[in-house]
């Protein structure tokens, strides 16, 4: 049995917390504490994770007492913890999505709560978290290894491939507008073999992006290859080999292969949870 996800609120109102902490305890989390400012906050979360209990994520209300606001406190937490930031706000204005963007928020939540939006969006915090845990040991793993010169290229592509066929994560990587290498989760989220992924042309490999998502999609990958500093996420849409359009979260590192730049990939569906905005490239519950 999977263990509960624990939870930290920082929120502004006390009653207001207060009745979110009975919520969430009834729901089955586990609620590790609760401030009104950031700078407390941030205290017991150092606290915690001393004790070896940080919390997996952190409700963070947008306007605190004191000095520090949520956004600040999120930044400085995203920082030094390990936490998923679940933005608190009465204001749904394009402004607070702008300045809380780059804190790379696991969701939005508006006052006044509705609770069943609330727990669902936690649900899929944690699962994302999770998720890209995963993904960040899975490049640790391999970077580590690569830094290992005395073993033998086989060894390596031997651990990678148990690495990476063993992932839940769907892994493609992709030079020259082609996939030279994808897992089995991969071929999975896509409906076809990776033999038949290897032999897709660009064109027939662009054929499996959304057409709206297309040109988007292409002029991130151009940016990303040549370098340019880039936010690591994007969301879009996939057409299976049966023709059923999924969503997908991709998580982006520019790499060399062979003396040339490739980008490693590696895609989360999240077609159950997700309403997109392609204005703002958020998605939401």
């Amino acid at each position: 049995m999977k263990a509960p996800t624990t939870i930290y609120i920082v929120e502004d109102e006390m009653l207001i917390a207060a009745c979110l902490m009975d919520q969430l305890k009834e729901s089955g989390f586990v609620v590790l504490g609760q401030s009104t400012r950031g700078k407390t906050g941030i205290e017991e979360i150092r606290r915690l994770k001393e004790e070896g209990n940080e919390p997996d994520i952190v409700l963070m209300d947008i306007n605190l007492r004191g000095s520090m606001d949520g956004i600040e406190a999120a930044r400085l937490i995203t920082e030094q913890f390990n936490c998923g930031i679940i933005f608190l706000t009465g204001q749904s204005s394009r402004e607070v999505y702008e300045r809380s963007f780059f804190i790379k928020p696991f969701g939005y939540v508006l006052k006044p709560y509705d609770v069943d939006q609330m727990m669902m969006t936690i649900e899929i915090a944690a699962y994302q978290r999770k998720l890209e845990i995963e993904n960040k040991e899975i490049r640790e793993k391999l970077e580590a290894l690569l830094l290992e010169k005395t073993k033998e290229n086989i060894e390596v592509l031997e651990l990678y491939n148990t690495i990476t066929e063993n992932s839940l994560i769907g892994i493609l990587v992709y030079q020259d507008g082609k996939g030279i290498f994808a897992n089995e989760a991969m071929a999975d989220i896509l409906g076809y073999t990776k033999d038949e992924i290897y032999s897709f042309s660009p064109d027939e490999l662009n054929r499996l992006l959304h057409p709206d998502d297309l040109k988007r999609l292409l002029d991130i990958a151009r940016k990303r290859i040549e370098g340019e500093e880039i936010k690591q996420h994007t969301v879009f849409r996939i057409i299976r080999k049966n023709g059923e359009i999924r969503w997908m979260k991709t998580f982006v590192k520019r790499i060399q292969y062979l003396g040339k730049p490739a980008l490693h990939q590696s895609y989360l569906d999240i077609t159950e949870y997700v309403n997109f905005n392609p204005d703002t490239n958020q998605h939401t519950p």
